[in-house]
């Protein structure tokens, strides 16, 4: 049985959640603009990363067992919330030095910076149940292990080809230029969105 149509509509699905802007978005191209290409993709790969987990957790039914445990899922919510707000903080009081948690270069700064987008995601459980939900209403209840499994491969497919995307689109010359122009602005800007949406979650999570 072909179930081409099924991973169609999964890589779909998850795409045009990667395009609607959030944090991640904010995430990766402060950091492909703010220091460089290499940089982003790096930021971005921990993002992708930490989503491809969300889907695996949602594809053998973790989603439910977070239902029940609403103080597990409560702390996880504010641990994102936390982070976003101290993310947010760091870029309001040092808009002059972009990404000022990363090293200026080498390896470690790769790393760290792989480390902030995969703390980013995996502090965003809500993504598991994102997931469940586009699994739910595409794969059939019985559907063979080969069939998730592929579906875990689209959806990291898809995430790593978005933060590419982004990496590259802002590392280009021009958007650099800009971006380090007005990075006073918009490093506030950035740190007041990733503030407020961290003080949202805050305000809605529950034990």
């Amino acid at each position: 049985m072909s179930y081409a149509f099924t991973l169609a509509g999964i890589a779909a699905a998850n795409m045009l959640a990667c395009l609607s802007p959030g944090p991640a978005f904010l995430l990766i191209s402060r950091a492909a603009a703010g220091r460089s290409r290499t940089i982003g993709l790096a930021t971005g790969f921990g993002v992708a990363l930490a989503a491809t987990l969300w889907a695996a957790a949602a594809s053998f039914g973790v989603a439910a067992i977070m239902t029940r445990l609403a103080a597990l899922y409560g702390l996880i919510q504010l641990a994102g919330a936390v982070y976003l707000i101290w993310l947010g903080l760091a870029a309001w009081l040092h808009p002059d030095s972009g990404e000022a948690s990363l090293p200026a270069r080498g390896l470690e700064s790769h790393r760290r910076a792989f480390l902030v987008g995969l703390s980013l995601g995996l502090t965003n459980p809500k993504i598991v149940f994102f997931f469940s939900s586009i699994f739910v209403a595409l794969i059939p209840a019985h559907a063979p292990l080969s069939l998730r499994l592929a579906a875990l491969a689209v959806v990291a497919a898809d995430e790593v080809l978005y933060a590419g995307m982004m990496a590259c689109l802002f590392s280009t010359p021009r958007v650099r230029a800009v971006y380090h122009r007005l990075r006073h602005g918009l490093e506030r800007v950035a740190g007041a969105v990733f503030i407020a949406i961290g003080a949202r979650i805050a305000a809605l999570a529950r034990f």
